[in-house]
């Protein structure tokens, strides 16, 4: 199953305060700012020691895109939608990056991801197979929670997988 003949949809409403919407490549500038936070690079990418110019993001979004759906997450905030993190459905992989610190525990990410379920039924895929790294408690509370059951050990942490 891949990703080609399937039309992304340009928005995906999860609540009247919470969506995800294809972002246009040139709002992929939007991403420096969560990609420049060590925090969010630690959990996301395993790494401390750098953060990600454009170039970067541009590389890791072209890949994204093709190997499934790339979403901005984005939030209601004073009548405005807000795109405050990303997210990414492909069956080896399922990236969520919540590159607001302010918008950290609030449910969210559970709430994108069991959206991102959904669409994957939706489309026909059966399984999703993704990797988080040993240190990474929160993704491993937020996709256990969710139905993800470890599978095995990785060089950098576990495999997970859910069957759809």
């Amino acid at each position: 199953m891949g990703f080609d003949g399937i039309k992304q949809p340009k928005i995906i409403q999860i609540n009247n305060w919470l969506q995800l919407r294809r972002p246009d490549d040139k709002e992929w500038k939007k991403a420096i700012e969560w990609y420049n936070n060590e925090k969010v690079m630690y959990y996301s990418e395993g790494i401390t020691d750098k953060i990600y110019d454009m170039y970067i993001i541009e590389r890791m979004y072209t890949y994204l895109s093709k190997i499934g759906e790339l979403y901005f997450i984005e939030t209601l905030d004073d009548g405005k939608w807000q795109s405050i993190g990303d997210v990414t459905l492909a069956e080896s992989n399922l990236p969520i990056v919540i590159g607001q610190e302010r918008f950290w525990g609030l449910g969210i990410g559970k709430k994108v991801v069991t959206k991102l379920l959904e669409r994957a039924t939706q489309i026909g895929i059966r399984e999703i197979t993704i990797e988080i790294y040993s240190y990474n408690e929160r993704s491993k509370r937020l996709f256990e929670s969710l139905g993800f059951i470890k599978i095995g050990e990785t060089e950098k942490g576990e495999s997970y997988s859910i069957k759809l």
